[in-house]
């Protein structure tokens, strides 16, 4: 290496040094209008970029509340179906339809106050608690289909033999029109003679007729729960930021689910500050004119006021999803952007909405840069400069970064969105390592403090078959690294991809390698959250061909702590192998998720298909909460025991799976048995595919 430097830079610093014959007047004044031209080619490009930006974050927002709307809408509509199925499974009981006709009978011949003392009433209650202990139901109700109550659930004994209201038959006409349906949210006591109406209690329902020995149905079940809690919660699974919100609403305008915004709609005198006031039936989506939160009052009485501009829109047109992008005000009259869809199957309405501000805060800076673009062409020198320094340190630090501690960075073998992987040795042992470089640049501090705490958990693990963590720590530029053994191999997710279906005592081979090394994690209260195809590596370890080791616990989860680090409304993973609990609620799963994406992995290993394909990673998802997974002997011959457990193992209910690695283990063992993958199989492959151990 020399230190002499190139002629050509020579030859520059020694022109750079002489001094410069004034420019000719001519030639100042093409100056000056070259510089002109140049201040105005950067407005007309500021003001095209701007536009352009503009447009871009528009339809990024667009795509953003279509997406959370769609979400929340096939959420709805699978728990919708969910909770009619199980009414019209209790109303096909035969115990209750006895109960039902005995009670029938009864209220022809006797008084109320023997259809309250029939002992019917005490057998029903006991058929039905079990599901009010269980299902989040708070109460019961058979109604003839005359409107007269036979029979209710504890507490309410007082309504057995009151009849509904002429509007409330009108309402139970229509239940008895189709089996299974839902009842949207009403008050307490509404459309029951000589009952007092409670507006601070809401209630809602799904009800089916009890069919007879013909078919004329005998009466009617109804499901009774609190709007608040499921109903509001399944429409709360995505909402955009930290101001959206999505709701439900009727045809009249009115909220039928709970708010994000309800202490503040109480703190501010829109809705009484008391405990049980909820935002269902009370709140009006009906433009205000002016901002509630900012002390407007409005002058004109609640009837007078127009729907706002996605509700009336929404009402208008109910053949498709509605999308707006300009401001409008709410129902507190904050201006917001938002989409809305009218599902006519329910007779109800699915809007999500945020605050303008904060959906187009990207655009605020682009806006002022714009506006002060003639100040910062005065700055354009002192900016270049500025560059030119930050990069030279920029380059700096890389050159830092190389060496970190005793490894040493050779090259670069991977890149993903939060940093970089790169080939390094022990500066005394000389052995291969894998280094990845996490910087501030790419993620917040909240995350590199997470990246840390699960790198920390992830070193803990001593399982011969997770990648071993050798150290870990911080550069002086605050760039977080960690250290871990360097696999050369090749992933399954490549392997389905050059061999298509691979045999079945191969992937029980994998199979319960996976399953060792996530069993050590669960023991540990470790969940890994993120198993798939390309975590998971075919290597060499000691002579021993096709070892299987788990990579990224980087999503790991610790039971053992309060603390959740995953982002809200953000569900961690890939969807084609995302448990259907994780969909429907992120925070409550355990490592029977894990076994999950197991199964999905064996899916895709025995069939060389993913487990469910869509469109969009929308799409994928809800076809895994909405459908039943296929089975792996609709594509390929599969011993019926393995088809079985990896039918078991992608069950959406929890309990219904494999509740262990360990018992995937041993069954997987049993169903195999002599027919084992040997060293002399494996060889054999890898023989014919060297290059992967290159």
């Amino acid at each position: 290496m020399t230190t002499q430097r190139p002629g050509g830079i020579s030859r520059l610093r020694w022109q750079s040094g002489t001094a410069s014959a004034p420019l000719p007047t001519n030639r100042k004044y093409l100056w000056h209008a070259l510089l002109a031209i140049a201040m105005a080619a950067i407005i007309l490009a500021g003001y095209w970029i701007h536009n352009r930006v503009e447009e871009a974050v528009h339809q990024i927002v667009s795509e953003d509340l279509q997406t959370i709307l769609e979400i929340d809408i096939a959420a709805l509509e699978f728990w919708m179906e969910q909770e009619r199925a199980n009414v019209v499974s209790w109303a096909d009981e035969e115990h209750l339809r006895e109960l039902t006709r005995a009670l029938l009978a009864l209220a022809t011949e006797g008084t109320p106050e023997k259809l309250q003392a029939a002992p019917e009433q005490t057998q029903l209650r006991e058929l039905l608690e079990p599901i009010l202990d269980t299902d989040n139901y708070i109460g019961f109700g058979i109604i003839s289909t005359t409107g007269l109550f036979l029979a209710v659930s504890a507490g309410d004994e007082h309504l057995i033999g009151q009849h509904l209201t002429p509007q409330g038959q009108a309402d139970l006409a229509s239940i008895f029109t189709r089996r299974g349906g839902w009842m949207p949210p009403f008050w307490r006591g509404q459309h029951i003679e000589n009952e007092t109406l409670q507006e601070d209690v809401t209630l809602m329902g799904f009800s089916s007729t009890i069919p007879g020995e013909t078919d004329r149905p005998l009466a009617a079940l109804l499901l009774i729960i609190p709007p608040e809690k499921d109903f509001t919660r399944i429409l709360s699974i995505a909402r955009m930021g930290e101001s959206g919100d999505t709701y439900a609403f009727n045809k009249q305008g009115s909220m039928l689910s709970d708010t994000r915004h309800l202490e503040t709609l109480k703190s501010t005198g829109i809705l009484p500050d008391t405990p049980t006031v909820r935002a269902v039936l009370r709140v009006e989506l009906r433009d205000p004119g002016g901002n509630l939160l900012r002390g407007y009052q409005p002058d004109t009485p609640m009837a007078g006021r127009p729907l706002t501009r996605l509700i009336a829109t929404a009402l208008a047109d109910d053949s498709r999803a509605h999308v707006i992008l300009e401001r409008y005000r709410d129902y507190r009259g904050v201006p917001v952007i938002g989409a809305a869809r009218w599902l006519p199957q329910f007779n109800l309405g699915v809007a999500t909405e945020v605050n303008a501000a904060e959906a187009f805060s990207a655009l605020r800076p682009i806006e002022i840069a714009f506006w002060v673009v003639s100040a910062l062409l005065l700055l354009a020198l002192a900016g270049l400069i500025v560059f030119s320094v930050i990069v030279r340190r920029l380059g700096n630090r890389i050159e830092a970064i190389k060496q970190l501690g005793q490894y040493t960075l050779e090259e670069k073998i991977g890149e993903g969105g939060m940093g970089k992987v790169y080939m390094a040795r022990h500066a005394l042992l000389r052995r291969p390592t894998a280094v990845k470089l996490i910087s501030e640049a790419k993620v917040d501090k909240e995350n590199l403090d997470r990246f840390e705490h699960e790198v920390q958990l992830t070193s803990q693990l001593t399982h011969p078959n997770t990648i071993e963590i050798y150290d870990y720590g911080h550069t002086r530029e605050g760039v977080f690294y960690y250290v871990m053994e360097y696999l050369p191999g090749i992933d399954l997710s490549r392997l389905i991809e050059t061999d298509g279906a691979i045999p079945a005592n191969r992937a029980a081979h994998i199979l319960c390698q996976v399953c060792g090394s996530l069993g050590e994690a669960h023991t540990r209260g470790l969940i890994h959250r993120d198993i798939k195809p390309l975590n998971i590596i075919l290597t060499e370890r000691g002579g021993l061909l096709d070892y299987a080791k788990v990579l990224d616990f980087g999503l790991v989860k610790d039971l053992n702590t309060a603390i959740e680090h995953t982002v809200a409304n953000a569900i961690p993973g890939t969807p084609p192998y995302i448990a259907p609990e994780r969909l429907s609620d992120p925070l409550n799963i355990d490592c029977r998720s894990d076994l999950y994406s197991v199964g999905a992995v064996a899916f895709n290993l025995l069939t060389g298909k993913p487990l469910f394909e869509g469109n969009s990673s929308m799409d994928i998802a809800y076809k895994v909460v909405a459908e039943t997974a296929p089975r792996v002997s609709e594509f390929v011959d599969v011993a019926p025991e393995l088809d079985q457990l990896i039918s078991e193992c992608l069950e959406r209910k929890p309990d219904a799976r494999p509740q262990s690695t360990q018992a995937i283990i041993d069954r997987l063992r049993a169903i195999i048995g002599q027919d084992t993958w040997s060293q002399a199989d494996a060889r054999q492959w890898w023989d014919q595919h060297p290059e992967w151990l290159a």
